[in-house]
């Protein structure tokens, strides 16, 4: 597994839009707050034309264009770490011209979060280089920052390896006034697991179950690869839902389980599903994982439901839960 180097003050964050675009002018604001916030920190910041589309009505910019403006950050020896400015759609436009040479040969920390599962997923699973499924950049711009946000950056720098669950959560997506407003703590966080307090270990794979699922049934990604070179130390794959219903959930993974995608799983960590409709998710999913007899665990703090912890995919990491928290190391 390559881990990209650590991010060093005075590198360059490069900021793109491999999926939407920003257009909203609160999104605007905290996009600037962020620039303003990291470069007070020692950090230039590089947005991407794509970050910020001229026309509003075409938030996301062509697959061409994301693709150039992805490589151009990857082959630009200045750029420390590439961070996605949002989620979306239409991510998978890519895969097919993506610069996988450009890819291999200029190993970086990539980080974003929902959408973005298709570019980090598949450099991790097929490439051997470790990707972050975390914060989108827009994180960085709210006022004061978030713990999560701070050791995200402590991360990115080579300074954190053990990371604590948070105590509370937003229960959705949040109208914004100023584009600054922190996380709301609207609801107190409790990681629940099918075997009460309980630690496991493994090599960290996942992301959005939506773009996961597509993954499944289009065979656009070689997991089987991943899977034989890791699976003697486990794996622990970390999933979390943007839109997904229980019969996309129960299909998934029964066809994940006969196509043997999840050989040689340790564990499992689900964030906390956003729109999911349908009986009890950690029911359904306890349901259709109970044969692997592995922990499964839940209300996790990775996905769309903010605060969001650093799940590293391809790094080797620990997971202990205990009375409702989590405190996860990377080995």
């Amino acid at each position: 597994m390559i881990i990209p180097r650590p991010l060093r003050k005075g590198d360059t964050i490069g900021v793109t839009a491999p999926s939407f675009g920003v257009t909203d002018q609160t999104d605007i604001a905290r996009f600037s707050n962020g620039v303003s916030k990291l470069n007070e920190l020692g950090y230039d910041v590089r947005c991407t034309p794509d970050v910020f589309p001229e026309d509003p009505e075409k938030i996301c910019a062509p697959a061409e264009q994301r693709v150039d403006e992805f490589v151009s950050l990857l082959n630009d020896d200045s750029v420390g770490c590439i961070i996605a400015a949002k989620g979306g759609d239409y991510q998978i436009d890519m895969l097919p011209i993506m610069d996988w040479d450009a890819v291999e040969k200029n190993p970086k920390w990539i980080q974003g979060y929902s959408d973005n599962t298709v570019l980090l997923f598949k450099i991790t699973a097929e490439h051997d280089i470790a990707t972050v499924y975390g914060s989108n950049f827009g994180d960085f711009g709210m006022e004061p920052w978030h713990r999560s946000v701070s050791e995200n950056l402590q991360f990115l720098g080579g300074d954190l390896r053990t990371q604590r669950s948070f105590e509370y959560h937003e229960a959705g997506f949040k109208d914004r006034s100023s584009g600054l407003e922190p996380i709301s703590e609207d609801e107190r966080t409790i990681w629940r697991s099918t075997s009460r307090d309980v630690s496991f270990q493994g090599r960290l794979i996942g992301g959005c179950m939506d773009v996961l699922e597509w993954y499944h049934h289009s065979n656009k990604a070689d997991v089987g690869g991943f899977i034989d070179r890791y699976s003697s130390e486990g794996i622990v794959w970390f999933m979390e839902t943007y839109d997904m219903t229980e019969e996309r959930v129960r299909r998934m993974f029964r066809g994940m389980k006969k196509d043997g995608w999840l050989e040689g799983a340790s564990g499992f960590v689900f964030g906390r599903p956003l729109f999911y409709t349908g009986n009890d998710y950690a029911d359904v999913i306890s349901e259709e994982l109970s044969e692997l007899e592995v922990p499964l665990v839940f209300d996790a703090d990775v996905g769309h439901k903010a605060p969001r912890m650093v799940f590293a995919n391809g790094l080797p990491a620990r997971f202990d839960i205990k009375s409702g928290a989590c405190t996860l190391t990377y080995q």
